[in-house]
């Protein structure tokens, strides 16, 4: 008689039972990766440069305080905000990093809050857009795997489970194209200024 608890050790076990909250959790993954997928686009685009409100930061000051709900410190810079339509100046610019007292940064203004405009800054969003998929790819297999994987067994199982399925191609090329875009990125924001 087969003991249930040593099921999962063997290489010759099969794949646990399907759970349909294991799949759930796998759509939500899907959902989680694309609206990281959009919000990163969003935020690239903007970073490239293409945004309304540009302009420069004079900083005046930089801090060190601690970060909200961690235990490490994040530096903060004051300056005054020019934008560059030649509107006016204000005076309550914070950007997050560390400047010199005099330096000007390029950012965008968006409300009350200002982001840098950058290339390293848009290859660091994209970066998150081909993680993005990455994740979204994970959770396609969750869900037509249906079930959590923890031994070698059960990983080539589902490989096997999800070669058969019609996701066998999307799941293929959402890992290849997040994988290379993402380590491309990577090493573009390295060289970027």
């Amino acid at each position: 008689m087969a003991m249930p608890e040593l099921l999962g050790v063997s290489p010759l076990a099969p794949p646990p039972v399907r759970r349909y909250r294991t799949r759930v959790g796998g759509f939500c993954v899907v959902l989680a990766g694309l609206a990281l997928m959009e919000v990163s686009v969003t935020h690239a685009v903007k970073a490239a440069g293409y945004v309304a409100d540009r302009g420069t930061v004079t900083v005046a000051h930089c801090r060190i305080h601690p970060a909200r709900g961690r235990r490490n410190e994040e530096s903060v810079c004051d300056g005054v905000y020019r934008p560059a339509d030649g509107g006016a100046a204000r005076d309550d610019a914070e950007i997050d990093g560390w400047y010199v007292p005099g330096e000007r940064v390029t950012v965008y203004r968006e409300a009350s809050e200002y982001f840098l405009l950058s290339m390293r800054a848009f290859w660091g969003w994209m970066i998150l857009f081909f993680l993005g998929m990455l994740g979204a790819a994970h959770g396609m297999v969750t869900i037509v795997v249906g079930f959590r994987r923890t031994t070698i067994a059960q990983f080539t199982a589902a490989r096997e489970m999800v070669g058969c399925s019609l996701m066998a191609e999307p799941v293929k090329w959402l890992r290849r194209v997040g994988g290379v875009g993402a380590l491309l990125c990577l090493l573009l924001a390295l060289v970027s200024p």
